[in-house]
């Protein structure tokens, strides 16, 4: 298993991950300034956020930064962290 086959595993079978509720506007918006600047400027959005599902995204992004992925990979899991949540493993 791949590093992001591994974090996507691991995001599926977080409680908090799966119990939180995610606006697509808010997970796109997320993705495109992951994609534009970086894993800072993510962290630096979310921070000043009042959405409790800020607070999970930051442990999201933790999980990402920990495994050295390049922002082309966390902008995907940010954009398509819906799907990741509510589809089953193969």
């Amino acid at each position: 298993m791949d590093l992001v086959e591994e974090l996507i595993e691991e995001l599926r079978n977080d409680l908090e991950i799966k119990r939180a509720r995610f606006s697509g506007k808010f997970l796109a918006t997320v993705g495109d300034v992951c994609s534009r600047y970086g894993y800072g400027a993510v962290r630096l959005f979310l921070l000043g956020r009042q959405e409790p599902e800020a607070v999970t995204l930051l442990k999201i992004l933790d999980k990402i930064e920990s495994r050295n992925l390049p922002s082309e990979l966390g902008t995907l899991i940010f954009k398509k962290l819906d799907a990741i949540r509510f589809t089953r493993s193969v």
